[in-house]
């Protein structure tokens, strides 16, 4: 079997990291736990990585980068159910290719590192995470609104950093976006204008179908018990 590659390597190390922080807590995890995980020697791992706050930072930042162009398209769009939508699609999206890793995002055990976050050009975590809240409230005011977003947000990254964390995303994505869209109260007939660069999303009136058929699914019954299972223990 060839060796991995030095970016190979760095990714398993980041990846394994990210999952370890998600589910012993930052400061509940050692960079020896991470090395013995990887297979990889203490010494060997800090020379790629000279802290664990080192990996914290290599695990944010690409997840960090992309949320941040995201709300960008978000902040552009009026405050309603339209943003929502749109909103819910993207993080359901993202939250799907990093996971644990986006996960963290939202952890408020988190060290917030404004200063090694500023130095990559990159906001802090409490703006993404209020951001974030305020798109997918699409315009109400008051606590109900405000806990259905916090509620729907933790339960997905507790559904997929927990049961659902190997489970494919093709398999997953639509119960998973149709449960989430429920918990925050957003129509699902939205997504049909869900525009990305300009263009009309593909294939949104088969999308649209598909929600409809998974709101009354198995899966879609199991993965929104899921998010609110989780947003209860988060």
């Amino acid at each position: 079997m060839p060796r991995p590659t030095s970016a190979e390597l760095d990714a398993e190390i980041v990846e394994t990291a990210a999952r370890l922080f998600t589910e012993r807590g930052y400061h509940g995890t050692s960079v020896q736990e991470i090395a013995n995980r990887v297979g990889y020697s203490k010494t060997g791992l800090l020379h790629r990585f000279p802290s664990k706050e080192h990996l914290l930072l290599a695990s944010l930042r690409e997840p960090l980068a992309e949320l941040a162009a995201l709300r960008a398209l978000w902040t552009g769009r009026p405050a309603g159910p339209r943003r929502a939508a749109q909103a819910a699609v993207d993080l359901v999206d993202l939250a799907l290719r990093y996971r644990s890793r986006l996960s963290l995002l939202f952890d408020a055990g988190l060290p917030l590192l404004p200063d090694q976050l500023a130095a990559l050009g990159i906001e802090g975590l409490g703006e993404h995470r209020d951001e974030t809240l305020a798109a997918l409230r699409h315009g109400r005011h008051g606590l109900e609104s405000e806990l259905r977003a916090q509620m729907a947000i933790s339960g997905l990254m507790h559904t997929l950093a927990g049961r659902h964390r190997d489970t494919p995303a093709d398999t997953l994505r639509e119960p998973l976006l149709a449960a989430f869209m429920d918990v925050c109260r957003i129509d699902a007939r939205y997504r049909q204008n869900d525009v990305r660069n300009g263009r009309r999303t593909e294939n949104h009136n088969e999308n649209q179908n598909a929600i409809h058929s998974v709101n009354h699914s198995e899966n879609h019954s199991d993965i929104a018990n899921d998010i609110e299972a989780g947003s209860r223990t988060s």
